[in-house]
């Protein structure tokens, strides 16, 4: 496996990975260094055009619900046979509320590369790398197709029903066989000839700052099934999208969105990757492949860090991730790092 040519700086996972230097840039490091200008223009925002904005999302999340609602009506939490054409026309209608929601919110510069394959061409996607509650809008971007995702999410309020309203495969908690589960599940819809809608799967299972490409978990690999790899890039020269357990929250985060006058997202669809008949019987070699290539399409090293290390880190940092302490950090340091690197140490 090719190492990303970083050095072991005491937050491993016990066997022998290497950690990028704390000192540049770090998977499970938030860093955030505006400039005096920037801090002006989110002040005068938070005071006038970002509560709008607010309103305006919460507004367009309720009408792209309502849809959603309307094309689930009658369905089992899991349904086992795809949308018909008018609850496929309803969800449509959904995804269009939730990009111009993002426009709304400050991601209004949203470019689209390459050709989408069809769900006959390739019935998974494989997306990354995972940094951000936005990559929802790179999902949109796609037509908003099915993920792979815990069951608990079909019952979370508004969310919940757009979830459903996808057509993901559910996974339950504690099922041993969730594994096998979810692999037939991929392969039956794979093997309908396009009936049922792509899914999309981000085979790092974790949120990291985009710096590094973690290492790929197998589901989207196991059922040996053509895969369409698809970029995104948030080419914007403050990064405030990245989610990451040790960084801001998502409320803190989504203010300085929303006080932000314009960002952008780059979403980027590459070649359907066909497995040889080696990948198909080796999971494991069929993910690293894709991960190699992933990591030369996005320019990023990669990283063998694990969701171990950031528990581990966040056990040991407790990180105050809210909305005050993020903004107390802009007013008072005029910077933002989460966590200190003396938690590295």
């Amino acid at each position: 496996m090719v190492k990303s040519g970083v050095h072991t700086n005491g937050v491993g996972n016990g066997k022998g990975d290497q950690l990028p230097d704390v000192n540049k840039p770090h998977p499970f490091i938030y860093r955030l260094h505006p400039t005096s200008l920037d801090r002006i223009i989110w002040y005068a925002m938070a005071f006038t055009l970002a509560p709008i904005k607010a309103f305006l999302v919460i507004f367009l999340i309720i009408i792209a619900w309502i849809p959603a609602c309307v094309a689930i009506i009658g369905l089992p939490l899991q349904p086992d046979k795809p949308f018909t054409r008018w609850r496929l026309f309803l969800k449509d209608i959904a995804v269009f509320f939730i990009r111009v929601a993002w426009f709304c919110a400050g991601i209004n510069r949203q470019v689209v590369k390459g050709r989408q394959a069809s769900s006959k061409e390739a019935p998974v996607i494989v997306m990354g790398p995972h940094s951000s509650f936005a990559d929802t809008l790179g999902g949109a971007i796609c037509g908003f197709p099915g993920v792979v995702s815990v069951i608990d999410n079909a019952r979370l309020p508004l969310l919940g029903t757009l979830f459903r309203a996808n057509q993901s495969i559910f996974v339950q908690r504690g099922d041993p066989d969730s594994r096998s589960k979810t692999a037939k599940a991929i392969r039956l819809r794979a093997e309908a000839n396009g009936a049922w809608p792509q899914l999309v799967i981000f085979p790092e299972g974790m949120c990291a700052t985009h710096t590094y490409l973690l290492p790929y978990k197998l589901g989207a690999f196991l059922p040996g099934v053509p895969v369409q790899l698809v970029t995104i890039k948030y080419p914007n020269r403050l990064d405030l999208t990245t989610w990451v357990n040790t960084g801001p929250g998502i409320g803190a985060l989504f203010s300085l969105i929303l006080c932000s006058p314009s960002l952008s997202i780059e979403v980027e669809f590459h070649p359907v990757y066909y497995p040889s008949d080696e990948e198909k019987s080796n999971p494991e070699l069929f993910a690293e492949n894709v991960r190699e290539l992933m990591s030369r399409y996005l320019n990023l090293p990669k990283a063998d860090l694990g969701y171990g290390d950031l528990m581990d880190l966040v056990k040991r940092t407790k990180p105050n991730r809210g909305i005050f302490n993020l903004w107390s950090s802009i007013i008072k340091r005029g910077y933002i790092e989460m966590p200190d690197k003396e938690h590295f140490s």
